[in-house]
């Protein structure tokens, strides 16, 4: 059932962060490694990234710095420029414009305004309309594609709108089996995702049960 106001929503997703927060950071590093590293060869087999397509491979692919025990990307994102595609990182931006910018990621990374990893200011810009493919991180998704993230609205603003000229990138969630829960607390201005990966499995918004 939904939320019956704005005030239990914020409530049932602060309490989410709390549970999803504790359940990841009870993983052991091993543990974090290996079930990355599983959920990364899923996402490389993915159409989106072109595996079995008939086509080129996507051609600019966006992922994160994983961070506090989150799941690490960096394997997919490898196996990804390894394969042509461009990889881009995202920087959070000062001033006007969108807060959230792409830059290119074959340069070195320096510490952003929360300490997170992130390209140099002067790394070239990839336009959002320019993006192919989206790895969005999160405290928890569903299998319809509902996210919980952090609570800043970057991705949502960002993608809420189609992005730019009104071309939105696929966007696909990474996270560990243990951050799916069956119905993920959203409202309106919260942007679902297209797929989320696990290490365990694939599951596509509106196809039912993911897929192993």
């Amino acid at each position: 059932m939904a939320p019956s106001s704005s005030t239990d929503l914020t409530e049932d997703k602060r309490a989410l962060r709390r549970e999803m927060g504790a359940r990841r950071a009870a993983l052991s590093e091993s543990e974090r490694r290996a079930r990355s590293e599983a959920a990364a060869a899923r996402l490389l087999g993915l159409p989106e990234l072109g595996a079995g397509a008939a086509g080129d491979p996507a051609r600019t692919v966006a992922g994160y710095v994983a961070a506090k025990g989150e799941i690490d990307p960096a394997s997919a994102l490898a196996g990804a420029a390894a394969a042509g595609a461009t990889v881009a990182l995202p920087r959070v931006a000062d001033g006007d414009g969108p807060r959230l910018r792409f830059h290119r990621a074959d340069g070195p990374l320096v510490a952003g305004r929360f300490g997170l990893l992130e390209p140099a200011a002067t790394a070239p810009e990839i336009p959002v309309e320019a993006l192919d493919v989206v790895i969005v991180p999160g405290l928890a998704f569903d299998g319809e594609g509902r996210r919980l993230g952090f609570g800043g609205g970057y991705y949502d603003g960002t993608f809420g709108g189609g992005g730019a000229g009104g071309k939105r990138p696929a966007l696909i969630g990474l996270c560990y089996e243990l951050q799916v829960v069956p119905h993920c607390p959203a409202g309106p201005g919260d942007v679902p995702v297209d797929v989320v990966v696990t290490e365990s499995r694939v599951l596509r918004r509106g196809a039912g049960e993911g897929t192993p």
